[in-house]
Parts: C-alpha cells; sequence; structure tokens
C-alpha cells in the first residue's frame, strides 16, 4: 500500500470512529416511553427509554436505570422493521446491550432480538 493510500485509508478510519459510524447517541422519538407486554411471564415487568436512559422493571416496584452509551440502528426491509441494539452501562460502568425489533406498524411494536414471539407495546401517556 503506498504512502498516500494509507494516510487516506487512516484519516477515513478516525472519521468513522470519531463520528460513531451507524451509532446515535440518543433514543429516537419514537421509542421514547414505557413499554409492557401481555405476556403472562412478563405482567409485572417493563422497560422505560429515554434520550439517553433505559429502566428496566424487574418485577414489583424492582427496577434499574442505566445511562445509554450508544445506540446501532439497521434497517430490516425484508421484516418492515429496524433493529436497535442499545449499549448502556450500570454505575459500575458495567457495559450491557439490549437487542430488539422495532415495527412502527399499528401504533409501533417491539420484539426483542431473542424473543420474537413476544409483542412489547408502549403505553399510552395518559
Amino acid at each position: 500500500m503506498t504512502h498516500k493510500r494509507l494516510i487516506v485509508v487512516l484519516m477515513m478510519l478516525t472519521l468513522c470512529f470519531g463520528l460513531h459510524c451507524g451509532y446515535e447517541k440518543t433514543a429516537p422519538n419514537e421509542l421514547v416511553g414505557i413499554w409492557k407486554t401481555s405476556a403472562p411471564k412478563y405482567a409485572d415487568r417493563f422497560f422505560k427509554l429515554d434520550q439517553d436512559t433505559i429502566t428496566i422493571g424487574q418485577g414489583g416496584d424492582a427496577f434499574e436505570i442505566y445511562v445509554i452509551k450508544k445506540i446501532h440502528v439497521k434497517k430490516i426491509p425484508e421484516e418492515r422493521s429496524i433493529l436497535y441494539t442499545i449499549y448502556y452501562e450500570n454505575k459500575e460502568v458495567d457495559a450491557y446491550k439490549f437487542a430488539f425489533y422495532y415495527s412502527p406498524e399499528n401504533g409501533g411494536s417491539i420484539r426483542l432480538q431473542y424473543q420474537k414471539n413476544i409483542i412489547w407495546k408502549k403505553q399510552s401517556d395518559r
């Protein structure tokens, strides 16, 4: 590889990583809100997305709030949905990820990447 090509490649990589190619820093408005499912196993569970935090309801009054570090967005045309992967951290800076498919049809729904048979719906603002 010539010296000029190497410099161009390094500049492109630096720009790409600097801009977090394919990543967002905040949750889009259509995802902001409280999401619940009617599946009996998760009747007392929820997750809440804000612009920069994710809250996971663990049953009863138990919940944890995490800071969103970045969000990867991938459109899935054949499924007419978007695959979101949210990367987040707790207070101890342990890293986690939460991946799901969002479909805007019928008011929007979410299916977790590894539990596609369970539908999560956004709760109304009432």
